[in-house]
C-alpha cells in the first residue's frame, strides 16, 4: 500500500515538473493579435495577423504557426500561418464555410492561445446589412421639376390676364397655380431629402453594432495574450492558454486609476523601465476598452 502511494506521489511531481520544464528553460511565449476580427462572414476570407513574441518580448521568427478552429457542428479547420512584415509578425487567411459560433485558437511556438468566441454570420445576413441600392435622383424629380415649372407658368399667365381684365376667373385661375406649384415644390423637398438620406453612406448611418466596452475589453485581454502573465478570474481558464505562468499582477479585483492604467498599457516602461510588460502597440480604443474591463466588477 505504502509502496503504491509512493508510485502516484512520484508520478504526479514528474508530471507537474514536465508541464513546467517548458517555463523554467525558455520554452514560452505571448501570442498577440493584431485586431478583434469583426464582421466575419461564412464564405468570406479573413485576414489574421499576430505577432509572437518570446517571453513577451523577443520577437520569434522562422516559425510555422497555425490556427486551428472548430464549429459547433463538430468540423475542425486549420490554417498555415506566414512571415509577414517585420519579425515575429505573422497572418493568414481563413474562411468559415458557415454561420455560427466558431472557437479557434492560434498554435505558435511551445503555446496554443485561445481566441475570443468568433460569431460568424449567414453570407444573405450580411448583404442584408449592405447599403440599398436606389435609382438616380434626378430621374425621380424630374417629372415633379417639370410640374412645377408648368404650375407657375401658368400662374404667371394668370397674374398677366387677371392684370389686364381684371377677370375673377383669371384671379381664381392664378390662385390655384400658385398653391399647386407651392404644393409640388414641398413634395420634391421631401423626396430630395429622402434620397439623400437613402443614398448617405452607410459609415454615416448612426447604428451603435458593437461589441460594450467592457466585453471588448474582456476579448483584448485574450486576444493580446494578457491572459499568459495576469490571472483575472473573470476570464474562464480554459481561455488562459496551454502556458499560464501568472508572473504579472493578479488583476482580479483590481480597481485601479484610469490615468495609472492608460500610462501602464500605452508605455509600460515609462512607469517601470525594467518592467517585463511588453509594448503591446494598443491604439487609443484598446486601452480604454481594456481599462473598462480590468475595473469592472
Amino acid at each position: 500500500m505504502f509502496s503504491r502511494f509512493r508510485i502516484a506521489v512520484g508520478l504526479t511531481l514528474l508530471s507537474a515538473l514536465a508541464s513546467a520544464i517548458p517555463v523554467f528553460a525558455g520554452g514560452w511565449a505571448v501570442v498577440t493579435l493584431d485586431e478583434l476580427p469583426t464582421d466575419v462572414v461564412a464564405g468570406k476570407p479573413l485576414r489574421i495577423g499576430f505577432t509572437v513574441l518570446q517571453h513577451g518580448r523577443t520577437p520569434m521568427t522562422e516559425l510555422e504557426p497555425t490556427i486551428t478552429a472548430k464549429s459547433p457542428y463538430g468540423e475542425k479547420l486549420i490554417f498555415n500561418a506566414v512571415t509577414e512584415g517585420k519579425p515575429g509578425h505573422y497572418a493568414a487567411t481563413i474562411t468559415f464555410p458557415r454561420e455560427g459560433e466558431w472557437e479557434w485558437s492560434i498554435q505558435a511556438f511551445t503555446m496554443d492561445q485561445p481566441m475570443p468566441v468568433l460569431t460568424v454570420a449567414a453570407p444573405t445576413a450580411a448583404s442584408a446589412s449592405q447599403p440599398v441600392k436606389t435609382e438616380p435622383v434626378a430621374a425621380i424629380i424630374s417629372p415633379l421639376l417639370i410640374l412645377r415649372m408648368l404650375a407657375l407658368g401658368l400662374g404667371l399667365i394668370g397674374l398677366v390676364v387677371a392684370f389686364r381684365r381684371r377677370s375673377r376667373l383669371a384671379v381664381a385661375l392664378t390662385a390655384f397655380c400658385l398653391l399647386a406649384g407651392f404644393a409640388l415644390f414641398m413634395a420634391g423637398a421631401g423626396t430630395a431629402s429622402g434620397l439623400e438620406a437613402q443614398s448617405r453612406p452607410s459609415s454615416e448611418v448612426p447604428v451603435n453594432l458593437s461589441l460594450s466596452q467592457v466585453e471588448s475589453g474582456r476579448q483584448l485581454f485574450i486576444a493580446k495574450g494578457c491572459v499568459t502573465c495576469h490571472t483575472n478570474t473573470k476570464i474562464p481558464r480554459n481561455m488562459t492558454g496551454s502556458i499560464t505562468l501568472d508572473m504579472g499582477t493578479n488583476l482580479s479585483n483590481v480597481s485601479a486609476s484610469p490615468e495609472a492604467l492608460r500610462l501602464r498599457l500605452k508605455d509600460p516602461s515609462s512607469v517601470k523601465s525594467d518592467t517585463q510588460m511588453p509594448d503591446l502597440n494598443l491604439s487609443e480604443a484598446e486601452i480604454e476598452a481594456l481599462i473598462a474591463f480590468i475595473n469592472s466588477k
